[in-house]
């Protein structure tokens, strides 16, 4: 098995809902909780800002934070479930490089959902894929691993006839999502199959209004540390991709293997490790409701 490196960087700004004491932005009456928004992340080579975004949160509160000089800003907020939607021209530079734009893609769902509770601490990932080489070990979290996004459709249960389940409140629901890995290890089989081996730890997140249900399989399945799964070349130049399943002690999400789509093939005919787009069916199960699930199409970005 080969390590291959892609030339490419996840970079992760956190967005923090805490309790304690802050500087807030907008201070309500009988305020519960903290959200403290870093706005600069360390990188490969230096510190990156993010410059010139707006970010609007609703729910229990409106806030609209535009100050983006500090490199924390603050905002007391009552306790609740929230949306957070990154807006305005934003862009991301080094620190040591102030005006000089960073070419970034921003791979999270937005707006994000997040929950402010008293006393307790959250975490919410604004994730960007930036250009770059190399391996890093820093604090926040870069990596040069791939992801898998798109957009699950959930239109109808997978047994009707079971009883109820924990999992019958997304039926209806379109719902963003992205599944981070902080690397890949490659191979290549014998019928011009390229097999990934994605390596944890994963960053699973889903977009829309706050669910405690998606936060819940957000969560577990996170801590699911690497996914297997494998893209092949057809006789007639396309590529289809392998069945991609993700299990954790509470929940199993699986997209279904695709039909043939277009993709970039390399010189000796094996798929490339490069973004795929293809349209299949999406699942998720709980582990603990054997025969309930919910599923419906998906719609699907994947990088090795």
């Amino acid at each position: 098995m080969r390590l291959w490196n892609f030339g490419a960087y996840v970079l992760a700004l956190l967005v923090v809902a805490c309790g304690g004491e802050s500087v807030p932005v907008t201070q309500g009456q009988g305020a519960e909780g903290t959200l403290r928004l870093p706005l600069v992340s360390p990188g490969p080579y230096g510190d990156y800002r993010l410059v010139g975004a707006t970010f609007n949160i609703t729910g229990p509160q409106t806030v609209t934070i535009t100050d983006t000089s500090p490199d924390t800003v603050h905002a007391a907020l009552m306790a609740g479930a929230y949306t957070i939607e990154l807006a305005g021209s934003w862009h991301l530079e080094r620190t040591d490089a102030p005006g000089t734009v960073v070419p970034a893609q921003l791979l999270s769902p937005n707006p994000l959902s997040f929950y402010v509770t008293k006393d307790q601490l959250s975490d919410v990932r604004f994730l960007f894929k930036i250009a770059g080489s190399g391996a890093a070990d820093v604090g926040f979290k870069v990596d040069q691993g791939g992801w898998i996004a798109g957009t699950l459709q959930f239109t109808a249960r997978e047994s009707p006839g079971n009883g109820p389940s924990v999992l019958d409140e997304l039926v209806g629901k379109s719902v963003p999502f992205v599944i981070g890995f902080e690397s890949s290890a490659l191979n290549r089989g014998t019928s011009r199959d390229l097999n990934v081996q994605a390596i944890g730890p994963l960053t699973v997140q889903f977009g829309g209004p706050h669910s405690d249900l998606l936060a819940h399989v957000a969560a577990s399945i996170s801590r699911y540390s690497y996914v297997y799964f494998n893209l092949r070349a057809t006789p007639s130049g396309l590529i289809e991709s392998g069945p991609i399943q993700i299990w954790s002690e509470d929940f199993a999400l699986e997209l279904l293997p695709s039909a043939p789509s277009p993709g970039v093939l390399d010189s000796e005919g094996y798929p490339a490790p490069r973004l795929f787009q293809f349209e299949t069916e999406g699942a998720l199960r709980s582990s603990h409701e054997p025969g309930n699930g919910v599923r419906g199409p998906a719609s699907v970005n994947l990088q090795p």
